[in-house]
């Protein structure tokens, strides 16, 4: 698909919403030209919606595991266990799936080090098992806390960031709902009401999807 595709469907879902009241017609003519909004949210709202949509509509790549020779996953004896720590990629979205050899199944959403269940990966007794494994992830690693000896990464995949050039590559049922969720973006800059309709239409999809 290409950005003029998306900038001409965000501009007829739009008006098909809205003639816009008089506040936000007289903001958009008066400050700058009215395309110029939406293509300033094109992706940053693109960089969201793979961050929320499901995950079976985005195209996972591989976690490097080494680059230049030095190795990005490395391990740790920590309270008795081995912690693995592996580096995530700068144009890392979210997860898509981690699995160790040793583990029963894959994770595909880590927790965060905010989440309570953080503070039971340091005790020995309440870390994740094999059954239920744990994997943390903070600004630059996954911390991956269910670690048996001799255990090696089976899967290791992400969702990465799509830059909108000209042309791109995208899950087309995406199409529609990226469209939805920049008009939203836009209209939420000047307090529209109209957002919530678009915003309504992504939720909408995303739970046709799941």
């Amino acid at each position: 698909m290409t950005r003029q595709q998306i900038i001409d469907r965000v501009k007829i879902k739009m008006e098909e919403v809205t003639p816009f009241d008089e506040g936000l017609a007289v903001s958009l003519s008066d400050v700058k030209p009215f395309l110029s909004y939406i293509e300033e949210n094109m992706q940053t709202s693109l960089d969201e919606l793979l961050l929320i949509c499901p995950i079976h509509l985005t195209t996972p790549v591989n976690i490097p595991q080494s680059k230049s020779g030095t190795s990005l996953f490395t391990t740790i004896l920590d309270n008795h266990r081995v912690v693995g720590s592996l580096v995530i990629p700068t144009d890392f979205i979210r997860l898509h799936t981690f699995k160790m050899s040793s583990w029963e199944r894959p994770v595909h959403r880590p927790i965060s080090i905010e989440n309570p269940e953080y503070k039971n990966q340091f005790n020995r007794w309440g870390r994740g098992g094999n059954a239920k494994p744990i994997v943390a992830k903070n600004s630059t690693k996954l911390e991956i806390y269910t670690f048996d000896q001799g255990a090696t990464i089976q899967t290791a995949l992400y969702v990465s960031r799509i830059d909108i050039e000209d042309n791109f590559d995208m899950n087309e049922k995406l199409f529609d709902p990226l469209c939805s969720l920049i008009a939203a973006n836009v209209f939420g800059i000047f307090g529209s009401q109209q957002q919530k309709v678009m915003l309504q239409e992504v939720d909408n999809f995303i739970k046709s999807e799941l």
